[in-house]
């Protein structure tokens, strides 16, 4: 897959065409769950596709504020239970929504906060968790997001043209990622200078709860810490998908124009003058 064109194309579809998804198109987006890169190898995970009616069965129950989309195909992700296993959720659930999006197909994360409620209401008889509603179906409304940037243009200055169904700028490189300790701002030459600039760039694309953009980055030599911000505005769940997905688009953008690199997911030893509201989720090495 092109994760450039992909991650510069990405939008969140919300109005759907009642076509059903084609039999094949789903059997190849379960097959990408069963054989992608995972952020933990040793969670097991399973992908149930289901139809129109998840809809009808959870409307009024899940959705932000109470807004279900109605898509003709839904794909629910389960996972057991472990540590970071909502961080790998998070970074799965984006895949599948990159996956469907090359090939044409849209999609949408589907808010919720009770797996037990959904289970039941859905009959799914699973000892796992849902961690993931995704809605698929083929957009009704073709306006897009385009984020790639201008021949000779400063990829940190880059700003997203401002469509329809996009509610914010995002924040340049320059205010995400710090060199060597907390708060001293890489420039865009530094990063280009590192090989790292189209890496960065792409991850602050990446989507997260109320577009906040809780992460921040700090590279120190051939390390790159990852910290996401801590607020009142989302919980626990939010969180940690918005962790993995951030971790997907970094991970995706290296392995594709440098090397493959692999998430520790805990603190380096050496500390960064992280701020109180900021936690370390991780590093990998480069």
């Amino acid at each position: 897959m092109d994760y450039k064109k992909l991650i510069s194309n990405r939008k969140s579809v919300r109005n759907y065409k009642k076509i059903a998804l084609k039999n094949e198109d789903i059997k190849e987006l379960e097959a990408y769950v069963n054989k992608a890169k995972r952020l933990i190898s040793d969670i097991e995970v399973e992908a149930i596709s289901m139809g129109n009616e998840v809809f009808s069965k959870l409307n009024g129950k899940v959705g932000y504020k109470g807004f279900m989309l109605d898509a003709p195909n839904y794909i629910l992700l389960l996972s057991e239970k472990k540590d970071d296993y909502l961080k790998n959720a998070g970074y799965i659930g984006e895949g599948i929504v990159l996956k469907a999006l090359d090939m044409e197909i849209g999609s949408c994360w589907v808010t919720f906060d009770d797996s037990i409620l959904v289970k039941s209401s859905l009959g799914i008889n699973s000892d796992k968790d849902v961690v993931a509603i995704i809605a698929l179906g083929y957009d009704d409304n073709k306006t897009k997001v385009i984020n790639l940037h201008k021949t000779g243009e400063n990829m940190s200055k880059t700003k997203l043209d401002i469509v329809s169904d996009n509610t914010s700028e995002r924040l340049g490189v320059e205010d995400i990622v710090y060199l060597n300790t907390w708060g001293n701002a890489a420039t865009a030459e530094e990063l280009e200078n590192r090989a790292l600039l189209n890496a960065f760039h792409y991850s602050r694309l990446a989507p997260s709860t109320l577009n906040r953009q809780p992460w921040r980055f700090i590279l120190d030599d051939g390390v790159v810490v990852l910290t996401v911000r801590e607020d009142d505005y989302t919980g626990s769940y939010e969180e940690e998908v918005d962790a993995g997905i951030v971790m997907l688009y970094f991970e995706a953008i290296v392995d594709s124009t440098l090397t493959d690199i692999t998430w520790t997911l805990n603190a380096p030893e050496k500390k960064y003058n992280i701020p109180d509201n900021y936690e370390i989720i991780g590093y990998c090495n480069i």
